[in-house]
């Protein structure tokens, strides 16, 4: 009975160091989910409006023609936004579920040590990911088919003069929910037990720092040696763990491009088929808002997990006399790097990439996106870096000093 208490509270406990990871995945979860049967629940109920209009005789056959092709692109719409905002989802996902479980190696060994068993550490991290899973797909299916798709059928509706009808089954958004807890699911077992296998003794001596080596910027002296030792530092910072870098990158990218596809398709659209105006106006505003919140929480996200990993650093900072605008601007300096790097992918991405849509969708056109659409989506993408870091201030200011400095690395 005792020892089940304990391993209930290393649970409780778990969910109490983990709320702001807890968050994120079910705030990511929840946006992907409710995109997707947001968007890909109203051409099927559009066709049912358009049944009903037939059989009540009050529009004709032209008309219902035309509103029947206004329902095939936005289930095309639905079929390729949403999955932008899945890609980014589980990329932060897996992000966030591996560094959570390789930051409680110690806990894990100090488990093992006491008796527990392999699965029963995995099952532990498996059902806080499902929990954090559960949460997200259950306020995304309220918020997409209960919110969203309501919102576009009737602004849809009352345009063309269709009838109400009942709600359809969201069956897209039930497999993609389906899908995203079994990812997220997956990718928890397997780093789990990954590191669960190891010996107690190793997993308690903690995993040795990266080893360090010379970056491509070191090799050319022209352009390394001018540089101040706080840009160097953050250079190296970067470049060292490719890994997450790649990862930071993709991210950023995918959610810069999702902002310019969406704020492309409301200008293109606007311009060249300006009938269809009313119709997809309401789907590009919520791409867009998804996406600007998609891309804070991706850039709150991977500065919570630097931070977190650098607590020791940022204590010394501190102590050799750093003040608090110098030690953010330390840790944000990287962050900010990364942002440049994922917006100089993101926009030429997003560019190619609407214009493969607007050749999927069959109108609008990438010679109707003007160039302030790129000003726009750069702005907006510094706006949710500003917002981010005005978030972890206070983080990075509470972070005790002699606390931090007592962990061994």
């Amino acid at each position: 009975m005792r020892r089940r208490r304990a391993y209930f509270k290393t649970i409780n406990r778990m969910f109490a160091t983990n709320k702001v990871r807890l968050f994120l995945i079910a705030a990511m979860t929840m946006i992907s989910v409710a995109m997707v049967s947001g968007i890909g629940s109203v051409p099927p109920r559009m066709r049912y409006a358009i049944e009903a209009a037939r059989a009540a005789g009050t529009h004709t056959e032209e008309n219902l023609g035309f509103i029947y092709m206004q329902a095939l692109g936005i289930e095309r719409i639905s079929f390729v936004f949403p999955l932008f905002f899945i890609a980014v989802t589980c990329l932060v996902v897996f992000m966030t579920i591996t560094r959570m479980i390789e930051s409680e190696r110690g806990q894990i060994g100090t488990l093992k040590t006491l008796g527990y068993r392999q699965d029963q550490i995995v099952a532990k991290y498996i059902f806080f990911t499902l929990v954090a899973s559960v949460i997200g797909v259950g306020l995304g299916m309220l918020l997409g088919h209960y919110g969203m798709a309501s919102v576009i059928f009737h602004s849809i509706r009352n345009f063309y003069g269709l009838p109400n009808v009942a709600d359809n089954v969201p069956l897209v958004g039930l497999t993609i929910m389906l899908v995203m807890v079994a990812f997220s699911l997956a990718v928890t077992g397997f780093t789990a037990l990954h590191v669960a296998r190891h010996r107690p003794s190793k997993l308690l001596m903690g995993k040795s720092p990266k080893v360090g080596g010379k970056i491509l910027l070191e090799r050319i002296p022209f352009i390394w040696r001018p540089l101040p030792f706080r840009y160097k530092s953050s250079l190296r910072n970067i470049f060292r763990y490719r890994v997450r870098f790649f990862m930071t990158v993709f991210s950023m990218m995918f959610s810069t491009a999702l902002v310019f596809c969406g704020m492309a398709l409301s200008f293109a659209i606007a311009l060249s088929e300006p009938a269809m105006i009313d119709t997809i106006r309401p789907i590009s505003t919520i791409i867009v808002l998804a996406a600007i919140f998609l891309n804070a929480m991706v850039i709150y996200n991977i500065t919570n997990i630097n931070i977190d990993e650098r607590k020791r650093e940022i204590a010394t900072l501190k102590v050799l006399g750093y003040r608090p605008l110098e030690v953010c601007g330390y840790v944000f300096r990287e962050i900010f790097l990364l942002t440049i790097i994922g917006v100089a992918f993101g926009l030429p991405a997003g560019y190619f990439v609407m214009d493969f849509f607007f050749q999927y969708l069959e109108f609008g056109g990438i010679q109707y996106v003007n160039w302030y659409v790129w000003i726009i989506t750069l702005v907006l993408s510094f706006v949710s870096l500003a917002m981010a870091d005005l978030l972890l201030f206070k983080k990075i200011h509470k972070i005790d000093m002699n606390t931090s400095l007592k962990v061994v690395e």
